[in-house]
């Protein structure tokens, strides 16, 4: 070889290796690096799938559940079985068999990647042309369920996701006598989508941890200068510190949170009013970690030149929301029933001479700010239908809101609104606070 080639071929491997660098040499015994983990909301659901789902059939008195989904008309608990994304028409059917749980995903050709890999499922069955109507009336003759829950309800919302044109779609594919066994899924979900694994109840700790930070910022007199500050001011921080700490809102970001100094408003956005001495401040907030809400209210009082401590009215109805909230929370364990809890706290409120609130005294957290569970609530069947007559279980999750209103002498134009709300979830033999509950009224100088 002359020296020419010589030259070229070293330039060339020079230039291969500078394009390819060689692999680095791991020591022997390195470990693996781990795959990325799952985030916490699909890691759970499987999780919960196998923790709950046979027990709440079985409490309900069903042995199948069906969701029947689709693009644009997506169910409400679609994510809990990996149907969210489903394009075509999607059939999830869960089955207990009494030794074991049948698990088949009936679903477009082009849609079976999720489901396979979302671990859910003992059997994917893809469809082409002939649709999904031949592959479910199959699995459901095979399988001979005698009561088939879906999700239809007249009072709870995201038990009422299957539309009427895929219940239309199921009661013709499954005919007569498979149809008059389809049932309301209302109680069954209500008891299994309201559990939360241990790991979403950590998540739910620390986000109520961060909540109650937030609010701890925005009540003091660095950020409440009376006189100046606005209800939108104090808005714009709270959601500014939220931002700040990687959190979204709990529910719409223009009503969260809702803030009010001065007459109550019910739900609403904050408004240009600004804060002045003898305001009771009510903030309800809440924030979105990772696809885990949280729900809470604060009360401050703002007080007025020459006041040291709050006045006997605003002291008696702190002192009487707080009572109320405490006895829910003491009514609220396993066995109860919602309305018990509400009446629990409705109680405390009448018994001191003010009005009943005009709602129920809580609601199930987690995936919504007002998500599926047992609500607490009054048995008025003409507003809440039998919602508040479901039995508390272990490990749900609920805010609890006992409210009350009370005309101040100073404040002009009607009543101001006082409520006090924390999160809690249920234990073997009762609850415990999520966070730290608001023991006192936060009191805001007047800055005169």
């Amino acid at each position: 070889m002359n020296a020419a080639v010589i030259a070229v071929t070293i330039l060339l491997t020079a230039q291969v290796r500078e394009i390819h660098p060689p692999r680095p040499t791991i020591p022997k015994g390195t470990p693996t690096p781990a795959p990325p983990q799952a985030p916490l909301k699909i890691r759970s659901r499987k999780e919960r799938m196998d923790r709950y789902l046979v027990a709440s059939l079985r409490r309900s008195n069903i042995d199948a559940w069906v969701v029947v989904t689709r693009e644009a008309t997506v169910d409400s608990v679609a994510f809990d079985v990996a149907a969210d994304h489903a394009v075509g028409r999607a059939v999830c059917l869960f089955v207990d068999k009494g030794d074991r749980l049948e698990r088949v995903a009936i679903v477009a050709s082009y849609d079976t990647d999720a489901f396979e890999k979302s671990g859910l499922y003992t059997r994917v069955v893809p469809y082409g042309k002939e649709g999904a109507g031949p592959a479910v009336k199959e699995a459901v003759a095979s399988l001979n369920p005698k009561a088939i829950a879906v999700d239809m309800s007249r009072d709870e919302p995201l038990a009422d996701g299957i539309t009427a044109g895929n219940l239309q779609w199921l009661r013709d594919t499954l005919g007569p006598d498979y149809a008059k066994r389809l049932v309301s899924a209302e109680a069954f979900l209500i008891s299994y989508r309201s559990r939360k694994t241990p790991g979403e109840i950590a998540k739910l700790r620390e986000a109520v941890k961060k909540s109650e930070q937030i609010l701890a910022e925005a009540l003091t007199p660095a950020v409440i200068k009376p006189g100046q500050t606005t209800e939108q001011d104090l808005a714009d921080f709270i959601r500014k510190r939220r931002r700040e700490m990687g959190l979204g809102p709990s529910w719409e970001d223009d009503q969260d949170p809702n803030v009010t100094a001065g007459v109550t408003r019910g739900h609403s956005g904050p408004s240009t009013a600004t804060i002045l001495p003898g305001s009771v401040i009510r903030i309800d907030f809440g924030v979105d970690d990772e696809g885990y809400k949280t729900d809470i209210q604060r009360l401050a009082y703002v007080l007025r030149p020459g006041e040291t401590e709050a006045p006997p009215e605003v002291a008696a109805a702190f002192a009487t929301v707080r009572a109320a909230n405490r006895a829910a929370a003491a009514a609220l364990k396993p066995g109860a029933t919602g309305t018990a809890v509400d009446t629990a706290a409705r109680r405390v409120v009448t018994d001191a001479d003010y009005e009943e609130y005009p709602h129920a005294t809580g609601h199930p957290i987690g995936f919504y700010t007002h998500d599926l569970g047992p609500l607490l609530a009054p048995a008025w069947p003409d507003r809440y239908g039998k919602l508040g007559s479901y039995v508390i279980e272990r490990d749900q999750t609920f805010a609890i809101e006992p409210a009350l209103e009370v005309e101040l002498p100073w404040t002009m134009g009607g009543k101001v609104g006082f409520g006090l709300e924390e999160d809690y979830v249920v234990t073997d033999k009762g609850s415990e606070p999520l966070g730290t509950p608001q023991e006192t009224l936060i009191l805001i100088p007047s800055g005169s």
